[in-house]
């Protein structure tokens, strides 16, 4: 019984967009036929999050994000395992994103269903999505830095060190909308992503040269 009262009471936070573990917010982004959804294990500090959307690309973004508002440098970092089938290009992202608007400005490391690992951004509200797809087929460890100017990067398998990938320069917005997301890469389908270990971090200034 009190595991069900437990339960009961994650769904009734999630539809007040209350806290849900770290993070204070759960948003369809554009307009995805398939609503997303969100439930948290504590115990694992796991996210299990679904999602549709036809697609985060060129000038328009329609998933589901789960986020927390933070201001100045920022890290985030999770585990990450899609566990249904789908598009080979549905994606599991770690994200920052200067509003919720569906052609907003936002730079993410994304892991594709084919395992196509990738960092992605967009510049100007509207305009184009640009991209660096990397040799790495699925890691299951990702963190995505933002630093004044720089959004970085990093990869590797849970337990192990992490790797720079590679990054882009990029002007620096806030507040910041940083989190978890997941689009289907098809508007009638869902795509269910397990995110564990997951951090959302503030970056302390770097040392002055």
């Amino acid at each position: 019984m009190t595991t069900r009262l437990a339960f009961v009471g994650l769904i009734f936070a999630f539809a007040a967009n209350a806290q849900i573990g770290i993070f204070e917010g759960a948003t369809d982004v554009g307009t995805p036929s398939h609503k997303g959804s969100v439930t948290y294990d504590a115990a694992r500090n796991e996210y299990r999050i679904t999602g549709g959307g036809n697609n985060m690309w060129a000038a328009r973004d329609d998933f589901f994000f789960v986020w927390k508002k933070v201001t100045g440098d920022v890290a985030i970092t999770a585990n990450i395992k899609i566990v249904s089938e789908g598009a080979p290009h549905r994606k599991a992202v770690l994200l920052i994103r200067k509003d919720l608007e569906p052609g907003g400005v936002y730079a993410d490391a994304v892991v594709h269903g084919s395992g196509l690992t990738a960092l992605q951004w967009r510049e100007r509200a509207d305009d184009v999505t640009r991209t660096i797809h990397f040799p790495l087929d699925g890691p299951t460890r990702l963190r995505l830095e933002r630093r004044k100017n720089n959004v970085i990067l990093f990869a590797g398998k849970a337990g192990g060190p992490l790797v720079e990938l590679g990054s882009t320069e990029m002007a620096a917005f806030a507040p910041i909308y940083a989190g978890l997301g997941v689009c289907a890469h098809d508007d009638k389908a869902e795509t269910t992503v397990l995110f564990s270990d997951v951090t959302v971090e503030a970056l302390p200034p770097a040392p002055k040269p």
